[in-house]
């Protein structure tokens, strides 16, 4: 490899073996590679290959202080055996990739010379603010192509996690009338109802004296009171789910597909005032939601009401440090 203009190039006879079995890097005319800083690093720790000069990671790592943490994610990605091509590189708008995206990804029983890629890959440090409403066009995007929209995060001691986003219909088998609920509040102001009269046993807390609904429940046909919380409790509870406290959970609410207490909760959701406002917080959130069984759904405002899900990807997906941090 040698430097050449701000640029590093790889001429030597194995950069075409390099590309064939790795898809590294960028194909130049005439022969060789372009390689990314990333890339160099890479080459250098895994395929032996020599650096340009012997300084010349330190120099960089001095230059760009966001080198490491691309080299680490890049060989969390390669060393299992996907081809990645990087965003950066020009070539990488043969296949539409977004201003977002970070890389591509392929299978490794596949080439990008034969093949669409298999993800679109993102990645963030775990302090970085998350912008749910940007997340969700670019998951909506990506789908859109067949591929997966994957999130890699990295912290300050270069420990990596990767996530799967989707987005996701709720749905329940619960009927929901606004003029029973209406009905029902007006009553529960005179008195509690009691719990054997209170057919609509989805919306409000069963008590050991009666049934009584919550303050959000209260104020749900309140026009006067208006937020996107309240829209989106509106907007699940159309869809035929039961809400109950997240709290025990770190969400705003778990939600049941059918009665409560006939089945666990598969949701857990947060409305955009509530959600995790952190790449470390909602990896938090969607570690725990997959600890207990459940998905993580965070409600983005518009017309329609999205919700965005964040999954812990299966194991063999799950591309994280190759030494143990």
């Amino acid at each position: 490899m040698e430097a050449r203009d701000d640029i590093v190039v790889m001429t030597e006879p194995q950069w075409q073996r390099l590309w064939e079995k790795s898809a590294i890097g960028r194909r130049l005319k005439g022969g060789g590679l372009h390689l990314l800083p990333e890339e160099v690093i890479f080459c250098h720790h895994h395929r032996h290959q020599p650096l340009p000069t012997d300084d010349w990671i330190r120099n960089n790592l001095n230059l760009d202080s966001s080198l490491e943490a691309r080299f680490l994610i890049l060989e969390a990605l390669r060393v299992p055996g996907n081809l990645i091509i990087l965003a950066k590189h020009e070539h990488s708008s043969k296949w539409d990739t977004e201003l977002e995206s970070w890389a591509l990804r392929w299978h490794k029983e596949v080439h990008p010379d034969s093949a669409d890629p298999t993800a679109e890959i993102r990645w963030h440090h775990s302090t970085e603010a998350v912008d749910w409403n940007e997340l969700l066009s670019w998951t909506t995007t990506i789908l859109n192509k067949d591929r997966i929209p994957e999130v890699l995060v990295i912290d300050d001691e270069g420990s990596i996690v990767t996530y799967e986003l989707s987005i996701c219909e709720p749905e329940g088998t619960l009927s929901f009338n606004t003029d029973a609920l209406g009905e029902y509040i007006r009553a529960e102001k005179e008195s509690r109802l009691d719990i054997h009269e209170w057919e609509m046993k989805h919306v409000g807390i069963p008590t050991r004296w009666g049934h009584r609904l919550n303050p959000a429940e209260s104020s749900l046909l309140d026009s006067n009171t208006q937020s996107i919380t309240r829209s989106v409790h509106l907007d699940l509870l159309s869809r035929g789910l039961a809400l109950r406290s997240g709290f025990k959970y770190g969400t705003h609410w778990r939600g049941y597909s059918g009665p409560v207490g006939e089945d666990h909760a598969p949701y857990l959701i947060d409305t955009p005032e509530n959600a995790p406002n952190t790449w470390a917080k909602a990896c938090l959130s969607a570690r725990l939601a997959a600890g207990v069984n459940k998905n993580l759904l965070i409600a983005i405002e518009g017309d329609p009401i999205r919700y965005l899900q964040i999954d812990r990807p299966p194991s063999n997906r799950r591309w994280t440090n190759i030494h143990r941090r």
